[in-house]
């Protein structure tokens, strides 16, 4: 038996658990980056805390038929990004 009301339920905590991962990797990537003096570890950080910031507008927004997706492609970009960064400096710059 389905209910449709769970599955946005669902998707709610979901983005809290990644919110609160993110909000996480960029408190300890911000720390990292300033005792170390590295400038790509801060720039991810700024990219973690992008994701909470784009999970706030996502909370706060009315949910419409393309709001999810962009919300959803701009928060994976971040990611990445982060990702990216946080590569390039341990691997090029340790």
């Amino acid at each position: 038996m389905r209910d449709p009301g769970l599955q946005p339920e669902r998707t709610a905590l979901a983005w809290q658990r990644t919110a609160l991962a993110a909000t996480v990797a960029a408190v300890l990537l911000l720390r990292s980056g300033l005792v170390r003096g590295a400038p790509l570890e801060i720039a991810a950080a700024g990219c973690a805390a992008a994701v909470v910031v784009l999970w706030f507008i996502a909370v706060r927004r009315p949910p419409t038929t393309g709001s999810a997706r962009h919300v959803l492609g701009a928060a994976t970009i971040a990611v990445v990004l982060a990702g990216l960064l946080t590569a390039i400096q341990v691997v090029l710059l340790p």
